[in-house]
């Protein structure tokens, strides 16, 4: 059994499936995450200061078919949110439907996805980088300082009968944690703002395994972090 958690502005005691939007970041479901903090943040971010609600949860995740996106490297993880988020941004977009046909794992079979959480402020590093301003360490480096944490995507209605509602609570977050919170998001935009400044004046080229590299070679996953530079088309 795992203990995890929505934020909201409502109570959700009974998950509806197929009850949301396709264009988050794993499709149509319900997101939850096992990090209650985040959950407290998210409630925050979708509802108002009068509503803003966590929603408390156990899940059976026994028998159920997971994919984790941490598993296969952030390449997997990029194209599954591209693949269902899209991208506005012409040029990022005509790399980001490339990317999806070389790296989207099949979620066809899945009952639950986990996986970092690309809130909208958050797009805009995945666009940097099908743009080729930053690489793929930065972009996770990027995530991890945002601390956006993973979250549990229920995807089938199998999934869905396996969750129960416990409780809900209104969400508080203190002074220091809503100052935080826009600290990282300012140094995010400053970082992606003075590389693009950097591209422009200084003709930086960006070093390691950026957008174009991986779709000029199919990269394999390593399982450690790393990817296999071999090309193998």
């Amino acid at each position: 059994m795992t203990r995890v958690y929505h934020g909201s502005d409502h109570i959700i005691q009974y998950p509806q499936y197929l009850g949301g939007k396709k264009d988050n970041d794993y499709g149509n479901g319900f997101y939850t995450t096992e990090y209650e903090d985040r959950a407290r943040s998210w409630a925050r971010l979708n509802g108002t200061p009068e509503k803003a609600i966590v929603n408390v949860y156990d899940l059976q995740i026994d028998k159920l078919n997971i994919v984790d996106l941490n598993e296969q490297g952030v390449l997997a993880w990029i194209a599954e949110v591209v693949s269902n988020r899209g991208i506005s941004e012409e040029n990022a977009a005509i790399v980001g439907e490339r990317l999806v046909e070389l790296y989207k794992p099949d979620t066809t079979q899945a009952d639950i996805i986990k996986g970092y959480r690309a809130d909208d402020s958050y797009t805009q590093v995945i666009e940097a980088f099908l743009l080729n301003q930053i690489n793929l360490y930065e972009v996770e480096r990027l995530f991890y300082k945002g601390s956006l944490g993973n979250q549990i995507f229920l995807k089938s209605e199998k999934a869905f009968e396996k969750i129960r509602w416990i409780e809900s609570y209104m969400a508080t977050l203190t002074k220091e944690d809503k100052e935080n919170d826009m600290y990282v998001r300012r140094e995010v935009s400053k970082f992606l703002g003075e590389r693009m400044k950097a591209i422009l004046l200084d003709g930086f080229q960006v070093p390691g395994i950026t957008a174009r590299y991986a779709i000029q070679n199919k990269l394999r996953y390593q399982g450690d972090g790393t990817y296999d530079h071999t090309s193998i088309r």
